[in-house]
């Protein structure tokens, strides 16, 4: 008893603070997890079932990213929004703010309702929306201090690469090189970029272009790769699928097979058991059993040929007793001669 390992005060303080710890630190991811499962309710496509197709599945998966895309926007948005509302941007980018948050609104419904490239166009747009204002609302023209907004068009490359088919991303970096190539080129410019675009505008739209098509290039090439993934770890788990369900089948198909080489046994021995005279034989089998209906009917059979057989004993047993009867009232009839013949023998000798 004295060896047993007690426990101190100390350290029971210690393990509580460790647990409350572990509660602590666990309570903020829960509570993000929540707010995720209650935005993806709201936001996110209904999840497919395990044998839903995999076209379903993939629309499922990029409307589950593109839920999180919305919810990026709608916070850049807000936290844009006291910068544009204390009028250090251009008044317009208020307006356009306004109508990416209705916008964005309309893509969670059509998202939610598997509506996934339409949501996934307009999330797009919203993406493109304001660095184009921007631009194209710079006091004097286009000039070196806009310059870092055209680094901002990837992220329509990455919304629509995640959001809408892969092919989508060329589509939209057409788009992207066309405007750097107007605002650039066709747009009036001011201060030191005016110069530079006249002596090299190669220069200065060349590294804009490179990055759209290498961003796109090296985007759809991972979103491709990883559809091809998914598809191939969908086909084989189609495949484990349909194993385990052929191997349940034969499984099946081997017990039943067990059971009516069985069942049939049964059947022979009570045909057994009949032809040496037990008509109280039966089939034992239960309605569970595959050759139910057949021991049923054999069970019927060899009940109504045993009531048969129970008559036709107690015919025979009644016409033996007709028999017998018959033949005392013989002998009797028989005696009553004997009897008058010697009435009259007596009568005869008086």
């Amino acid at each position: 008893m004295n060896n047993l390992p007690t426990t101190t005060p100390s350290a029971e303080l210690q393990a509580h603070s460790y647990t409350t710890q572990r509660r602590q630190r666990k309570t903020p991811l829960q509570g993000l997890t929540r707010l995720l499962q209650f935005w993806y309710r709201i936001a996110s496509p209904p999840e497919p079932d395990d044998l839903a197709p995999f076209e379903e599945k993939e629309q499922f998966r990029r409307g589950r990213i593109g839920s999180q895309i919305i919810i990026l926007l709608y916070i850049i948005i807000f936290i844009a929004l006291p910068t544009v509302a204390l009028g250090r941007s251009s008044p317009a980018l208020l307006i356009i703010f306004a109508i990416d948050l209705f916008m964005l609104t309309v893509a969670v419904m059509l998202n939610r309702k598997r509506k996934v490239n339409a949501a996934g166009i307009i999330a797009a747009l919203c993406f493109i929306a304001s660095p184009t204002v921007d631009l194209l609302s710079t006091p004097g023209g286009v000039n070196t201090t806009v310059l870092p907004i055209y680094g901002l068009l990837v992220l329509p490359l990455m919304c629509a690469v995640s959001f809408l088919p892969p092919w989508w991303v060329f589509i939209v970096a057409a788009g992207n090189c066309l405007f750097a190539i107007y605002t650039l080129g066709f747009m009036p410019s001011s201060g030191e970029l005016h110069e530079v675009l006249k002596v090299s505008f190669g220069g200065v739209v060349a590294p804009i272009i490179n990055s759209q098509l290498a961003v796109s290039i090296v985007a759809f090439l991972w979103i491709r790769g990883t559809t091809q993934a998914l598809l191939r770890a969908d086909r084989a788990e189609e495949l484990a699928k349909l194993e385990r369900d052929m191997a349940l089948q034969a499984e099946a198909i081997a017990e039943q097979k067990q059971q009516l080489d069985a069942s049939i046994q049964r059947i022979v021995q009570t045909h057994v058991q009949v032809a040496n005279g037990d008509f109280n034989a039966r089939v034992p089998l239960t309605q569970d059993n595959i050759l139910w209906e057949v021991s049923g009917s054999l069970n019927n059979l060899l009940a109504r040929l045993q009531r048969l057989r129970q008559e036709a004993s107690q015919v025979q047993q009644m016409q033996l007793a007709l028999q017998q009867a018959r033949q005392e009232a013989s002998q009797v009839q028989q005696m009553r001669l004997a009897l008058q013949q010697a009435r009259q023998e007596i009568a005869r000798l008086k």
